[in-house]
């Protein structure tokens, strides 16, 4: 496509430059070859500024369609002469006008687009590059025909070649970053480089056009795309510019597979026959093997919302109906024929559109919206998706409306039913009210006297019971579903919740084990979107019953248009497991993004995202910001991991120095987990009690954790309560062990902290493993980005010994500034000299030395 925009920001293409750069000083120039729109001209205009003006003249033209047809035509305004000329009077005339404006400098010529040279203009520069003076620099697209003498250029050597490609997933980031000023969520830097390909020309003008339209909003600090794909008016006149001169036949190709790509090519043949080779040579088509069936793509995501965007109504419904006629019934899926439903204006088959509205809610809520208005005008099941798409859409209220009036129509006490539940799943989770849910099921059940519907109605009162943190007896209610019944939703749903409660409790290996059966999603209620996929990967990965690994963070595969993927739980996984890694950086980022994701919708982990980000930014020394991040979460009663609220808030208190709040809260937290029935909540709660406290480990605290862990078989888990237990033992070979395992847990924070009071205690007990201990300190300090202390002890002064033991105490900083008589300003002064000096990073990292 003859792409003529230029992208507005140059990044990421900087071993480009230098290589383009290299062969203008050093040899006779270079020619950069590149699909359009792929940032040609940008590259030549980054080479071309960081030539000196006091020694090269840069001189710019660009060849077009248009001066193809002169001879000499992209030189005629150099030449300064009209008329007709030979080769012979041209080459004259243009060196010396070159020679003219450089003067005792060297002449850079930049052809852009040489692909339209002319013949006479494509021989005149292929002397020119022969000669070497001016030095040349081309750009040419790839894929369109050029001249014998152009291709010499770089063929024979005269100017070096240089193949640039679309940016890759990270390249776009950086572009979008640029462009926005600001950093993209994962799931948008995605969502945009599938639409784009990544080519620069378009991730610019969607960029700008997002942002014109409010399709990119700014939310916890990064960008997100909402909605479906919306092209720019720019890149729309290019689309219109190539698909200008196509005759009807293939026009309505074109339009076929804009309405529901990928198709099938014998379903595309029936509706627009012998035009596909014709439109994939053209590169507006492109066809694909997959299972022995060959599937129409079009050549560029954005040119389908372009085209569906400019197809007249009638067209489209004549499509549309061809296209229905001429699908299987295993044809496309069923979003796709839903669509065609709709556009075709016929009879409509509600169950088929339930089932795309039930797929689409999450993704594209409004389209959800109008499935299930179509569905709900012949069956009351189609209430429940349109309810889901407006909690989506954040319209609470009417979703409940729309559950209460259908559930007074319906014409039958199963559909009644069907929708009191329903109505009481939506109480737990878009009105967060799990024990008034509680409430309804178990009202529901009394009446119910179908065993299939008492297992139903008791496999969603398992589910609310684990949102509402009440574990053990979410649990014991699961395990009752799964030994009276054998299938059916309320099956569905006790093995997710069981799967979950195992691995809050402890028993995480069987939690893996029973989460990994994906049999349960296909049976599961209507009214409990995504939770399948949700809670398998929470019960899979917390806590993590292995070595820590990364979340699969590959872009998840959607229909072309749509806007972002439905979920958020690999952020809030990912997030997760980097922070328990020791990569906070990584964990806040990750983390940012569950927050904002688990904020709409139903909201399944919104605690736990918001919770676990505040103990990430109370670790970094933000407390300010990490109470900030959990205020809104004192009044959600919706959570999974029970006691999560005061955990974090205890990490905070401990990072503004009151030990005496951190202890209280981290009570309240550890309460909480037992209340719950939660060994492995629990555990992982009295570890963190212990690393809090300033003194060491209370006795109590100790007494509890080994009676916890017993019941506990995750190996993080466990490995972190053992190295606990043995800091109170203080041996400092065991200390060593236990670091080394955490290490290869991926535990590096807990790891390099035992490692560091295993150095110190070996140096004061002896030994000859002080050594592995001080290299173990060693690399993890390099692992987590910590500072080193001085090679040569720098002594503390006797003030900073003094506020040093204090804090080392549990006093807080405005405790310290009453106890000396000195400001609070001041106090802090000499905590910063002190971590310095020592190389930690605040009062809890303070060596043992100055606890006592």
């Amino acid at each position: 496509m003859p792409y003529d925009l230029v992208p507005g920001a140059f990044v990421a293409r900087e071993q480009e430059r230098k290589q383009v750069l290299g062969a203008v000083l050093a040899r006779r120039g270079a020619a950069v070859v590149g699909p359009g729109g792929v940032g040609k001209t940008a590259l030549l205009t980054a080479v071309t500024s960081q030539l000196g003006a006091s020694r090269f003249e840069v001189v710019w033209t660009a060849a077009t369609e248009a001066s193809r047809q002169v001879p000499f035509g992209v030189f005629r305004g150099l030449l300064g002469v009209g008329g007709r000329l030979d080769h012979g009077q041209a080459y004259g005339l243009l060196r010396t006008e070159l020679a003219r404006r450089a003067g005792r400098r060297t002449p850079v010529l930049v052809i852009d687009d040489v692909h339209h040279l002319d013949d006479a203009s494509a021989a005149l520069t292929l002397s020119l590059a022969g000669d070497g003076n001016p030095r040349l620099v081309v750009s040419a697209q790839s894929g369109l025909p050029a001249s014998d003498a152009v291709v010499a250029l770089w063929k024979d050597s005269y100017l070096e070649r240089l193949d640039i490609a679309p940016f890759g997933l990270a390249d776009t980031a950086r572009l979008v970053h640029a462009l926005m000023d600001g950093a993209a969520a994962h799931p948008t830097v995605d969502l945009l480089y599938q639409w784009t390909g990544g080519n620069p020309l378009f991730l610019t003008e969607l960029a700008r056009h997002g942002r014109a339209t409010r399709r990119l909003v700014s939310a916890g600090g990064l960008w997100w795309w909402r909605g479906p794909l919306s092209v720019p008016p720019r890149l729309a006149e290019l689309f219109e510019r190539e698909l200008r001169g196509l005759d009807p036949r293939h026009q309505d190709a074109l339009a076929a597979v804009a309405l529901g790509e990928p198709l099938s090519l014998p379903v595309l043949e029936a509706v627009a026959p012998d035009v596909v080779e014709s439109l994939e040579e053209q590169g507006l088509l492109c066809t694909v093997e997959i299972g022995g069936q060959i599937l129409v793509r079009l050549g560029q995501p954005m040119l389908g919302a372009a085209l569906r965007h400019r197809l007249p109504r009638l067209r489209r419904r004549r499509l549309a109906a061809a296209l229905l006629d001429a699908c299987t019934p295993s044809g496309p899926d069923p979003v796709t024929r839903a669509r065609w439903q709709l556009d075709a204006h016929g009879p409509v088959d509600s169950a088929l559109l339930i089932r795309a509205a039930e797929t689409v809610c999450r993704q594209d809520p409004e389209l959800a919206c109008r499935f299930a208005r179509r569905a709900l005008e012949r069956s009351s099941a189609a209430a429940v998706p349109l309810a889901h798409a407006l909690v989506e859409l954040g319209d609470t209220a009417q979703a409940r409306k729309v559950l209460e009036r259908t559930r007074e129509a319906a014409a039958t006490p199963s559909g009644r039913l069907r929708l009191a539940t329903a109505l009481a799943a939506h109480r737990c989770w878009a009105d967060r009210d799990p024990a008034g849910a509680s409430d309804e099921l178990v009202a529901l059940r009394a009446e119910a006297t179908a065993p299939s519907a008492q297992a139903a109605l008791d496999g969603v009162h398992a589910l609310v019971l684990l949102f509402g943190g009440r574990t053990a007896a979410a649990a014991r209610l699961a395990e009752r579903v799964l030994h009276e019944a054998f299938h059916g939703p309320g099956v569905a749903a006790a093995r997710l919740a069981l799967a979950a409660s195992l691995a809050l409790t402890g028993r995480t290996a069987d939690a893996a084990t029973l989460a990994e059966d994906p049999s349960p999603d296909r049976a599961l209620p209507s009214y409990l979107p995504d939770l399948a996929t949700s809670l398998r990967a929470f019960a899979q990965l917390w806590p993590a019953s292995g070595p820590l690994r990364p979340i699969d963070s590959r872009p998840l595969p959607r229909r072309a248009g749509q806007g972002l993927p439905p979920g958020g739980e690999g952020a809030l996984l990912g997030g997760y497991l980097q922070w328990v890694s020791g990569r906070r950086t990584e964990a806040m980022a990750r983390l940012r993004e569950a927050v904002v994701q688990q904020a709409g919708g139903p909201r399944l982990f919104l605690t736990e995202a918001s919770s676990w980000l505040a103990i990430c930014l109370a670790e970094e020394q933000r407390p300010d910001c990490a109470e900030q991040a959990i205020a809104p979460c004192w009044a959600d009663r919706v959570a999974v991991v029970p006691g999560q609220v005061h955990r974090a808030a205890a990490v905070i208190a401990a990072a503004r120095g009151d030990s005496a709040g951190a202890a209280v809260s981290i009570r309240a937290a550890v309460d909480a987990a037992r209340e719950a029935g939660c060994w492995a909540v629990e555990a992982e709660y009295l570890t963190c009690a212990a690393w809090l406290s300033p003194a060491g480990p209370p006795p109590a605290v100790l007494d509890r954790l080994t009676e916890v862990v017993r019941h506990v078989d995750a190996p993080r888990l466990v490995t972190g309560a053992e190295a606990v237990l043995a800091l109170a033992r203080g041996a400092g070979p065991e200390l060593l062990d236990h670091a080394v395992r955490l290490d290869a847990l991926g535990l590096s924070t807990q790891a390099w902290r035992l490692a560091e009071r295993a150095a110190a205690t070996l140096q004061k007990q002896g030994g000859s493993r002080r050594g592995d201990a001080v290299v173990l300190v060693g690399r993890l300090r390099e692992r987590l980005g910590v500072t080193a202390p001085p090679a040569q002890p720098v002594a503390l002064t006797t003030r900073e010994v003094e506020i040093a033991s204090l804090a080392a105490g549990g006093l807080s900083d405005r405790a310290i500034s009453h106890r000396l008589a000195v400001s609070v300003r001041t106090v802090e002064s000499h905590l910063t000299r002190i971590y310095r000096k020592l190389g930690v990073h605040s009062r809890r990292d303070l060596p043992p030395v100055l606890r006592g």
